[in-house]
């Protein structure tokens, strides 16, 4: 009996060790140890200086300027320092999880396809030190799991090798210049602005203002037989510097100034002033801005009984303002979206109507 309880014994825990070797034989790869995709490169993440994205026909070059990023594609504009960085980190901390297919015919379910084929929806990304290639892989799409806990990943191949790869991380790159730029430039709120000023190539100046903040924008220099059009279309005006997003940047110099299709003044309360020509390039405007200030006109907090300033009420300068976005609009030409490019080419046609009949009296009874 003893020997048999032996036996029983001895055999269960050959199969408990059985059962534990299977278990980790097919337990999935993201509960062990994975491998870098790329583990040469966190020891040289401060050495890259070039990220080159291929989407397709389109190629996008963000690289290192002196102490700045700049877009190649755009005069080296700046571009946003935070995204680029991150880009880095995340290509470094891929880490492989398995294999997948090898089949080209299969690439394309994955996202991993060559970039330049037909209908292709992946990137091709470079990493770059002072053109030595650190590396290169194309970005495909993001896995699908149906679990919370599951980590991020996503699919990718590294070009010449079959085999498209599952790893773990977060990266998402775009060749498209707006993704890493700072797109909104602008945003002086409609409730500043006390007066604007358009002049169109060729056209008779538009001209609005406002005595106080609050009262609704007023079109001066309405024609002969003529009224302004609808209270809701001159408001709109005066959001004309409010939330600017822009859809490319380039050189102001890449333009013709010389003549441009419409000279912009845009004066606010409390003393900034904003110049903007336009000029349109194509079915696009393409906007230049230069910003000062008004002196005494700034109102830069409460004074205390004591002569002391409450800190929570101490606001940016209109002087300081300006100088902040001159830092960032000077020597650049912005295209603007369809909407904003709207308000800045009104006409005063666009502003005017003929008058409402008036109901006649009547007479009756």
């Amino acid at each position: 009996m003893n020997n048999r309880r032996v036996i029983v014994a001895a055999l269960t825990v050959i199969v408990v060790i059985a059962a534990v070797v299977v278990s980790q034989q097919r337990a999935p790869q993201t509960s062990r140890e994975k491998a870098s995709l790329f583990p040469e490169l966190a020891g040289k993440i401060n050495d890259v200086s070039e990220l080159v994205i291929r989407d397709g026909e389109t190629t996008l070059t963000v690289q290192r300027v002196s102490d700045r990023w700049g877009i190649a594609e755009a005069d080296d504009y700046p571009a946003l320092v935070d995204d680029v960085k991150q880009a880095v980190l995340a290509v470094s901390d891929l880490q492989v999880v398995a294999e997948k297919t090898s089949n080209p015919d299969l690439y394309k379910r994955l996202g991993v396809e060559d970039p330049d084929s037909l209908g292709a929806t992946s990137h091709l990304l470079t990493l770059k030190s002072d053109g030595d290639e650190l590396a290169r892989l194309i970005v495909g799409a993001t896995r699908r799991s149906k679990s919370a806990s599951s980590a991020p990943g996503l699919y990718v191949r590294i070009p010449g090798q079959q085999h498209a790869l599952l790893v773990e991380g977060r990266l998402s790159v775009s060749a498209d210049i707006i993704q890493w730029i700072k797109r909104d430039i602008v945003n002086i709120e409609g409730d500043r602005v006390s007066a604007v000023h358009i002049q169109p190539a060729g056209g008779q100046e538009v001209s609005l203002e406002r005595a106080e903040p609050g009262d609704d924008l007023v079109l001066q220099n309405i024609p002969e037989g003529k009224e302004q059009q609808s209270e809701y279309l001159i408001s709109r005006i005066a959001t004309i510097l409010e939330n600017v997003y822009v859809d490319a940047v380039g050189r102001e110099d890449s333009f013709d100034y010389s003549r441009p299709d419409a000279v912009i003044n845009v004066a606010t309360f409390d003393g900034l002033v904003a110049d903007i020509e336009t000029v349109k390039s194509g079915e696009h405007t393409h906007a230049r801005f230069s910003f000062s200030a008004q002196p005494g006109r700034a109102d830069n907090g409460e004074t205390d009984g004591d002569g002391s300033t409450d800190e929570e009420e101490i606001k940016v300068t209109p002087e300081q303002e300006a100088e902040t976005l001159n830092r960032l609009a000077e020597g650049w030409a912005y295209q603007l979206s369809t909407s904003k490019a709207e308000l800045f080419n009104q006409s005063l046609s666009d502003l005017v109507r003929e008058p409402e009949n008036e109901e006649p009296e009547d007479d009756s009874g």
